[in-house]
């Protein structure tokens, strides 16, 4: 038997060292069901003795990848998106996919911009699933081409062939603004999550609701940003400046991390609320009010919609799903933990 090749085995060895054409061993490696079984065991024995692993990126020229997807994420900073990832990656393995992750550090507040997508794209994959906001005014349309797409908590519009899984931010937004002013508090500042639809379409419904309670006059809109830091500087600004506001209304739940820090720095007070509910917002010590948008709905249906496209891509067809939110009442915007928008009854009290 001929010795192991001291560089990384190709195709090329495997065939030299199995006695057989290349052709054969790709074969071998892409319908193995079309080779007899003694060929298809020589071939299978010299891999595992050579270590031979295949080249992803060299395959996807030549042939796509029917059991691959690829998954975009974009606000690494946010727990949120790799929650909802973690669920739609163990639904898509489930229905016997490989999933294959590019991550997006976003530092400019635009969001997810066409590259990211597509590499994924190059290697041919079934589907993309993007996770995260994304850039509104970059065109996918070359990016994507005729691969099957879904957009996670995006805020993006609908375009052929893609689909787009939100979260119902009218509804969500307005939990919070109702349960704010129902607390008395009328000095009601919202602390922007900075460019982007998403941050555009909660900014407009805290407007809509102040003006529907009759605080128009009080209406203050902090410039931050969807990170923990740029809610800290923004509410310290804010704070320094003289202002004292009843509450804030914040972004997400990391903005409002930042903000409750501000706070107790300059030993002022307001109530807080945030967005998403990661895990961390239930700690005692946090104790953060958020909109629970249930990241096992989002992940789940997000994987079943791409599902759905990819069975029938010659469709054409674009859909949308919205998901209902519910808010999570707990100490930082009142001391009665308690559920919102849903019964009461047979629901756990949050910590």
């Amino acid at each position: 038997m001929s010795q192991m090749p001291s560089r990384r085995p190709t195709i090329r060895d495997v065939a030299r060292h199995a006695g057989v054409s290349k052709s054969l061993v790709s074969l071998v490696l892409s319908d193995p069901s079309k080779v007899s079984s003694l060929r298809r065991s020589r071939v299978e024995d010299s891999i595992r003795e050579l270590g031979y692993q295949p080249n992803l990126a060299a395959r996807s020229l030549v042939a796509e990848n029917h059991h691959a997807v690829g998954v975009v994420l974009g606000e690494l900073h946010n727990p949120w998106v790799l929650e909802v990832a973690e669920v739609a990656r163990g639904a898509l393995q489930a229905a016997g996919f490989d999933v294959l992750f590019s991550a997006a550090a976003i530092h400019d507040g635009r969001g997810i911009g066409p590259a990211e997508p597509q590499v994924l794209r190059d290697l041919r994959v079934s589907g993309l699933l993007v996770v995260g906001s994304v850039d509104d005014t970059a065109s996918f349309e070359s990016a994507f081409g005729e691969t099957p797409a879904v957009f996670v908590g995006s805020g993006r519009e609908l375009q052929a062939n893609t689909a787009v899984v939100s979260v119902d931010d009218e509804q969500g937004f307005g939990l919070v603004m109702d349960h704010l002013v129902a607390g008395g508090h009328r000095r009601i500042a919202h602390v922007s999550g900075g460019p982007g639809p998403v941050a555009a379409q909660r900014e407009a419904v805290y407007h809509r609701a102040m003006q529907r309670h009759g605080l128009r006059q009080h209406v203050r809109v902090v410039e931050a940003g969807p990170t923990l830091h740029a809610g800290y500087d923004a509410v310290a600004q804010l704070l320094a400046s003289g202002a004292r506001p009843d509450a804030l209304a914040c972004f997400n739940d990391l903005c409002a991390f930042g903000a409750l820090q501000a706070l107790d720095e300059a030993g002022a007070s307001a109530a807080v609320t945030g967005y998403d509910n990661i895990s961390l917002s239930s700690l005692k010590r946090i104790s953060l009010t958020s909109v629970d948008s249930d990241f096992q709905d989002l992940g789940r249906s997000s994987a079943r919609l791409l599902l759905q496209l990819m069975r029938s891509p010659e469709s054409k067809f674009a859909r949308q799903l919205m998901v209902s939110p519910r808010l999570v009442v707990r100490d930082s915007s009142t001391r009665q933990a308690q559920f919102l928008g849903e019964p009461a009854v047979g629901v756990p009290l949050a910590e």
